[in-house]
């Protein structure tokens, strides 16, 4: 009797334990481990420049955002250059990740992207959102003067928002956009009247600048490329930039003297020692600038730097006029506070590019 009473509640502690051990997975089951990680622009060990990795370089934080099958926000994160990468616990099932990608300050968003994915284990997602569209436009060495049956190469910039036009280090995701290129020409300035023409051909052409030929023509012409440029835009629709580059001119040889004009201001990028735009630096110490400054056209022939309105000295190598020079400056904060740094440049036809950047002393 005791043996049959012991073997009982045996039993039946063994079906309470069973019980209390499936209640206890069955409320882990369902759920999974999601990583979700952005590819931000890696700077390189000598900190000379960015390698892009999916998103434009000027890439600061991400903020990712999770939403179920029916429309609700489950959950979301930042992401940052720094830490990438976030973790999600999701029921398994469909879900949508949104990515909003911003540069420095969170003054512009850089990049966008929705991705629908199936979670039905422990995985990692790398999010690709898509680089969106600020500006593009083309470029060329020189004067932009051929003769019939010679090439000329003209570079395509795309830049993202935030990002000033005529400065760009040429770091826009090539998958992010398209591009068409025609030969046409036009009289509006805006060249809205805009007619392809055969007076030049198109021998080869890219994601990064396209080269024509100038045909046998008969007297002196005037043409010019159009560049249609598609990709995402700032409302997160498909958008379209059409541009068109600076004139080109077949000149027939001995026909006469070519007179043109230049619309295109110089352009100005800064590179390391350089702080960042709104850098803390210590005030009694140097604060050391260098970058460069270029013109195809009709090249750069002055450069000034003002430091809250203020001339300052600056190093300029090689000496003026030049197509392409590099400077440096350094000044000393004297208290603390804001300090507003303008750097201008002007080319020989008398535009001129203003570049603004500043720092805070303290």
């Amino acid at each position: 009797m005791r043996k049959s009473l012991a073997l009982m509640v045996a039993g039946a502690l063994a079906l309470v334990l069973g019980a209390c051990s499936t209640q206890t997975t069955g409320g882990d089951t369902g759920k999974s481990t999601v990583s979700v990680s952005v590819a931000f622009p890696q700077r390189q060990a000598t900190g000379n420049g960015l390698t892009p990795q999916g998103v434009p370089w000027s890439a600061e934080e991400a903020d990712v955002k999770v939403y179920d099958s029916q429309g609700a926000l489950v959950d979301s994160a930042t992401l940052t250059r720094q830490n990438p990468t976030a973790i999600f616990i999701l029921q398994n099932g469909d879900y949508d990740f949104e990515v909003s990608v911003w540069n420095y300050g969170r003054q512009n968003e850089v990049a966008w992207g929705r991705e629908t994915h199936t979670i039905s284990g422990n995985t990692s997602l790398l999010l690709k959102p898509k680089a969106i569209l600020g500006e593009a436009w083309l470029s060329y060495n020189d004067n932009g003067i051929i003769s019939p049956g010679e090439e000329l190469n003209l570079r395509l910039w795309v830049i993202e928002p935030g990002q000033s036009v005529g400065s760009s280090d040429g770091s826009f995701p090539l998958d992010d956009y398209t591009v068409n290129y025609q030969v046409g020409t036009c009289t509006q300035p805006d060249c809205s009247d805009f007619a392809p023409s055969t007076d030049a051909t198109i021998e080869a052409q890219s994601k990064t600048g396209v080269r024509i030929k100038a045909g046998q023509v008969q007297q002196d012409t005037t043409l010019y490329v159009k560049a249609t440029v598609s990709g995402l835009g700032s409302n997160h629709q498909p958008t379209t930039l059409v541009r068109y580059s600076p004139p080109i001119r077949i000149v027939v040889s001995g026909s006469g003297v070519g007179v043109g004009l230049d619309f295109n201001p110089p352009r100005i990028s800064l590179a390391p020692p350089s702080p960042s735009y709104g850098a803390t630096v210590p005030v009694g110490q140097p604060v050391t600038f260098s970058g460069s400054a270029s013109d195809g056209e009709t090249m750069v022939t002055d450069l000034k730097v003002y430091v809250n309105s203020a001339e300052i000295p600056v190093t300029i190598t090689p000496s003026l006029p030049a197509q392409w020079v590099s400077f440096n400056f350094s000044f000393t904060p004297s208290s603390p506070g804001r300090y507003d740094i303008d750097i201008v440049a002007f080319d020989g036809a008398g535009n001129s590019y203003r570049y603004y950047t500043s720092v805070q002393a303290q």
